[in-house]
């Protein structure tokens, strides 16, 4: 009689795909910091502006002074400076799965906490606020599910919030290539972690925050 493949074996196929599908993106951004320096054309931003608008959005989850706040997909560690300047007084800790910018990072940041770390695979530890910002538009075809993945891991890592960025299914000029997430899909999912979920499409044709709470605001 036949036998089916015990259910590990389908397990392990798909987290080897995913763990290829982080190497291919982080060598991705290896050969934008190697062609560009640090640069927001490494970041893949086409212009400063819209890194600097989003940054602002997603500062403004909660006030962060006093904080510990962890950066995911941190990239040069470009928020640490927009936080410096706008919000003292935040600890900043970053990860990333590019080898390249974690590098340059470091230099830019000696005084912070910043590793290469896919938060999938190990546990980046607790803070009182985790963020990310455009760290999945290259998930690929399994990019739904991968999404939720790293959100519901971002939302244990926070003591009290999380912020995150995403292209939005709403652009009227989508790029091929990359993904646009619903919005809504994606505040409904939020809302199964807790229910105090806010979602922001007020900034950005093209792009939407979600704000996740462990308890309700005052």
């Amino acid at each position: 009689r036949n036998k089916s493949a015990p259910p590990f074996v389908g397990l392990q196929k798909r987290e080897s795909r995913v763990t290829e599908r982080f190497t291919e993106i982080g060598t991705y951004y290896d050969r934008l910091v190697e062609e560009f320096g640090h640069d927001p054309r490494a970041c893949d931003y086409g212009r400063p502006e819209s890194q600097a608008a989003k940054f602002r959005v997603i500062s403004e989850v909660m006030p962060l002074a006093g904080k510990s706040l962890l950066d995911v997909g941190c990239g040069f560690a470009d928020f640490a400076d927009y936080l410096d300047q706008h919000v003292p007084g935040v600890t900043y800790a970053g990860v990333d799965i590019s080898e390249a910018m974690v590098a340059q990072a470091r230099k830019r940041h000696s005084q912070c906490d910043i590793r290469r770390l896919n938060i999938l695979e190990e546990s980046p530890g607790q803070y009182d606020v985790v963020t990310a910002n455009g760290i999945f538009y290259l998930l690929g075809d399994g990019a739904p599910d991968l999404m939720g993945r790293l959100i519901a891991t971002m939302f244990e890592a926070a003591g009290e919030a999380v912020a995150f960025n995403s292209l939005s299914a709403w652009a009227e000029d989508p790029e091929a290539g990359e993904f646009y997430a619903d919005p809504l899909e994606v505040t409904a999912f939020c809302r199964t972690l807790t229910p105090w979920v806010v979602m922001r499409h007020d900034y950005h044709g093209r792009d939407f925050t979600c704000y996740l709470y462990k308890n309700r605001r005052p």
